[in-house]
């Protein structure tokens, strides 16, 4: 324990906010720091007009133990639905049908050339089960340990299965849900999705996706610790009394002092926090690649009907878009009776280009590729509204998790009182975020243990 220890948190998105959570249980005085003006990060619902719009973080899957754990801490069991995890490709002009991330689902959909299933149920099926042991969502050094951290799954899948495997399947799951490119991203990564995929399920929050980071940091406040939104770090300065924090908020510029401080902000943003420019670590975060993310939310006034949630674009026929989600299809009382809600997501590519545009350029170009999928869907559209991340999703490359593991294993971070936080460390999902939530709680408690509270 450490009690009367007191610990700053910088983010509140789900890693900030899981890192202050656990330290609060380990007796400490905690205040969380959040530059926007809710928490959250990505993992964030917005209410517009009684919408409860997902605008990044959509589901959890089965095989996420640490959301699940905090789901059942915070008494959010009744929020928390099965979805059912109806998805559609779409090619040749229409939507197929297929289930969330499953190959199986694949092999009978229309969405993949015969060939390709014949090479899925003949080649993929078998490797995915030979390289069972290596594929674990929560230990991803045993796939950097077994080689699977050389190549891209664009080559790998192409090499192997063929260049529809990588337009027709790839391509859809690694730009809707990951940001990422088949080109950019390490094989291993694509490969831990389709194994766990063969036995998934998908789950949804009633109340929106945020409604787990307003739990925990409302879990926080009832414990006695701060949660500020709408302060910004400006600098983490350790020194032999402590660690402090300057930053700026509605009171103005402010210093607080601290016995240890969780960075959870993305790898750049930690990077000018702490000074890190010719060290060790900073070099080890210059090694952490990000692409923008960009999504429009089209408010409707009356439902979409389709038969599925979420509708994904393969290599060859995505535009600006890579993937819908009819939110309606998701989980109920996220859209008011008898409306519509639909996010559209930027291609990883585009979203870069769409960064520093305007919300109208964005809606601009976005909206003739929906009405493409949805005809006459323009006359149906009550609102619009952009959302943009500037680090919106880390890119896990060839060689990054032997990059992670020199972090892990390396003493990079060193063993002062602070310590950072991030789905970059991890897994880029909310599951990769809570869990290095946990961790860098788990190190900075250690830490102060055998040092004790710094004399302030």
């Amino acid at each position: 324990m450490i009690s009367g220890a007191r610990i700053g948190c910088i983010g509140g998105g789900l890693a900030g906010l899981t890192a202050a959570y656990r330290l609060q249980q380990a007796g400490a005085d905690v205040v969380v720091f959040e530059a926007a003006g809710a928490v959250g990060g990505r993992t964030i619902t917005d209410d517009v007009e009684g919408f409860r719009i997902d605008p990044a973080t959509q589901l959890f899957g089965s095989m996420y133990s640490g959301v699940r754990r905090l789901v059942e801490e915070l008494a959010l069991g009744n929020s928390w639905h099965r979805s059912p995890g109806r998805d559609a490709l779409w090619r040749g002009g229409r939507a197929h049908e297929v289930v969330y991330g499953s190959v199986m689902s694949m092999l009978t959909s229309g969405g993949l050339p015969l060939r390709t299933k014949l090479r899925l149920g003949t080649h993929y099926l078998p490797y995915l089960s030979e390289k069972a042991a290596l594929l674990d969502l929560h230990h991803l050094y045993r796939a950097a340990a077994g080689g699977l951290d050389r190549e891209s799954i664009a080559e790998w899948g192409e090499r192997e299965i063929g260049r529809d495997f990588v337009d027709y399947l790839v391509y859809p799951l690694l730009t809707a849900y990951y940001g990422s490119e088949p080109d950019e991203t390490v094989s291993a990564v694509y490969h831990l999705l389709a194994r766990q995929g063969l036995e998934v399920s998908v789950y949804a929050l009633s109340g929106g996706a945020g409604q787990l980071c307003e739990a925990v940091a409302a879990r926080i406040r009832s414990g006695g610790g701060e949660v500020m939104t709408g302060a910004t770090a400006a600098a983490v300065e350790e020194s032999d009394t402590g660690v402090g924090v300057r930053f700026s908020g509605s009171q103005g510029d402010r210093f607080e002092s601290f016995d240890g401080v969780v960075v959870a902000t993305p790898a750049p943003v930690a990077k000018r926090l702490l000074g890190q420019a010719d060290t060790e670590l900073g070099r080890w975060l210059d090694g952490v690649r990000y692409r923008p993310a960009v999504s429009t939310a089209l408010l409707l006034d009356q439902p979409l009907h389709a038969r599925y949630f979420g509708l994904s674009f393969p290599r060859g026929e995505a535009g600006v878009i890579s993937s819908l989600c009819v939110e309606e299809n998701k989980v109920s009382g996220l859209v008011p009776a008898n409306q519509g809600l639909l996010v559209a997501f930027a291609s990883p590519t585009n979203a870069a280009q769409l960064w520093e545009a305007s919300s109208r350029e964005v809606v601009d170009v976005v909206l003739p590729e929906v009405v493409r999928t949805f005809e006459r869907i323009e006359s149906r559209i009550r609102r619009a509204k952009v959302y943009r991340w500037e680090h919106g999703n880390a890119i896990f490359y060839p060689g990054y998790l032997q990059h992670l593991t020199r972090f892990h294993e390396g003493g990079v971070e060193g063993g002062g009182p602070i310590v950072l936080a991030g789905d970059y460390l991890r897994f880029p999902n909310t599951e990769g975020a809570v869990t290095s939530g946990e961790a860098a709680a788990m190190r900075l408690q250690r830490r102060l243990e055998r040092s004790g509270p710094a004399q302030r």
